[in-house]
């Protein structure tokens, strides 16, 4: 799931696997169309998508 992505090898390999879970939901999609930055900081729009795109999974909103 994480293949496609060019820093993919930087994330610890303990969130490797919760990361492809949120990939493959949906929930993340990256900084760009090959990247996820596992190492950067998120911004508060950032987590204000997940959140968003969890809530509207689950149906709640």
């Amino acid at each position: 799931m994480l293949a496609g992505y060019t820093d993919a090898h930087r994330a610890a390999d303990y969130a490797k696997s919760g990361i492809a879970a949120c990939v493959k939901t949906g929930l993340i999609s990256g900084r760009c169309s090959n990247t996820l930055a596992p190492r950067d900081n998120i911004t508060r729009a950032e987590v204000a998508v997940i959140v968003q795109k969890l809530l509207q999974k689950s149906n709640l909103i």
